[in-house]
């Protein structure tokens, strides 16, 4: 089981990515689709395994377990490999009078080299979709794992690297020390899931490197409950959003608004 005493962050690896990123090796359509397709087969043969450890982490049953943290998962994968080739064609755009006769075009180009801080409340959909979203649009990547859900790290930490190429992905276990160790090195993409404290702190790392960074903070989530809205109905429905993982997600109902029905109130 990873520990924060075990984890050994790997900086010559880190080298290799680096190495990855600037020669090419990770831009080829092949290249990302084949990292796409090893991330499916990942889910396919270690389902079974996913659900004990989502069982042994969170108690979570499996119909749960498998709706947000496979289902969900492999959901978005397919939803990027059947559009990223269009995705990446470029946009032709409209040529300001000065820049004429020349052409206009957006073109999408990879970051370089992204990190990933995954979260302990879906520990397996907070790490395969960003991942997912990284090599799609080539980028090399290291993965953080919680040390709150072992688990589901050990499951990722020892079979995770063999389904994508590990000259361009590394995964890497351990506690608190090992994303600060982390995050003093520089990274062109920082992708964070957690609480607000810890995105100020992955924020303020980032701002020395000016590395664009994507925060999944939750917040304040309100029901707002229509007058002609069946109450019974809406209250079971505001429960099991509320009471989904235990309510640890980032979008559980925090508080409801209503119209009074009653003109004295």
């Amino acid at each position: 089981m990873p520990t924060a005493s075990d984890a050994i962050f790997p900086e010559d690896r880190l080298k290799q990515l680096r190495k990855a990123v600037d020669g090419g090796r990770t831009r080829p359509l092949a290249w990302r689709l084949a990292q796409l397709d090893g991330l499916l087969r990942f889910i396919a043969v270690h389902e079974a395994a996913m659900l004990e450890a989502l069982k042994a982490d969170l108690g979570r049953c499996p119909a749960e377990a498998r709706l947000a943290d496979i289902t969900m998962v492999r959901s978005e994968i397919r939803l990027i490999r059947r559009n990223l080739r269009q995705w990446l064609q470029p946009r032709f755009v409209h040529t300001p009078l000065a820049a004429q006769p020349g052409k206009s075009w957006i073109k999408q180009e990879p970051f370089g080299l992204a990190l990933i801080l995954g979260t302990w409340n879906f520990p397996f959909q907070q790490i395969l979709i960003p991942l997912a979203g990284a090599l799609a649009a080539g980028n090399a990547a290291v993965v953080k794992l919680s040390e709150v859900a072992p688990h589901s790290a050990a499951l990722m930490l020892a079979h995770l690297e063999h389904y994508v190429d590990p000259a361009a992905v590394i995964v890497v276990a351990g506690g608190p020390e090992t994303a600060s160790r982390l995050l003093e090195l520089r990274f062109d993409k920082i992708f964070y899931t957690g609480q607000s404290r810890i995105g100020r702190l992955v924020m303020t790392a980032a701002a020395a490197n000016l590395t664009p960074v994507t925060l999944e903070l939750g917040g304040k989530n309100p029901v707002i409950v229509a007058p002609d809205s069946p109450l019974e109905v809406t209250a079971r429905r505001i429960a099991w959003g509320r009471f989904m993982n235990a309510g640890q997600i980032c979008v559980a109902p925090d508080y409801v608004l209503f119209q009074s029905r009653c003109a004295c109130l």
